[in-house]
């Protein structure tokens, strides 16, 4: 199993071709994931695991958008990109999403893309986005999850000890990760190519 030093140290070897590798094919996932989350003037909203920065163009500039990541040389990125389109709005931490400095009820939205299963945990993952999302607002959950097809599905399995050794499991199904998580989902939707990835929005009630 990963831990909080194993996460940052992969994905801080990955930083600087990460965008070469993952940008595009993950690109329509992450506008679909913004716009999902319906934010309106003046929303704090916090993005978990912002990487390189990828996503932070799509977020309107009449919100105040905040970025965390354990990769000091992924924020280096996002910190490129903030400067280079002038983004104001956006702040960006080095932060621990299992154990975030953030008071309780701080954010009115929050996005976690291709996150759930990079974590050690992505129970408490889920609690930390909980505590510290605003009764009543949302957040969505970008990411993939193991095949229902039981033939897709077991090789997801079998090959998540491998993935895992590069950053990421293949072996969390949605079903069961939302019930373990108490997830209130309003909307799921499938995104990128083929649609082997999911936006899951979810209304934070406390």
């Amino acid at each position: 199993m990963h831990t909080v030093e194993s996460v940052e140290r992969i994905y801080s070897r990955y930083s600087g071709i990460y965008d070469l590798l993952f940008g595009k094919i993950f690109h329509s996932g992450r506008g679909q994931a913004v716009e999902m989350m319906d934010l309106s003037l003046g929303d704090r909203v916090l993005e978990v695991g912002v990487g390189t920065g990828l996503s932070l163009s799509f977020y309107p500039r009449n919100c105040k958008v905040t970025g965390i990541d354990i990769s000091e040389g992924m924020l280096a990125e996002a910190e490129k990109k903030v400067a280079e389109e002038d983004l104001r709005h956006v702040s960006l931490q080095k932060m621990d999403a299992l154990d975030m400095e953030f008071a309780d009820d701080t954010f009115d939205r929050v996005l976690a893309a291709y996150v759930v299963t990079t974590v050690p945990d992505p129970i408490r993952l889920v609690r930390e986005i909980k505590r510290v999302t605003k009764p009543g607002g949302r957040f969505v959950l970008l990411n993939h999850f193991q095949s229902t097809n039981p033939a897709f599905g077991w090789i997801e399995h079998v090959i998540s000890p491998l993935t895992r050794r590069v950053g990421f499991r293949t072996d969390l199904a949605l079903d069961d990760f939302a019930r373990m998580a108490d997830l209130n989902v309003r909307l799921i939707k499938s995104v990128n190519l083929f649609g082997h990835w999911k936006t899951v929005e979810c209304v934070n009630i406390k």
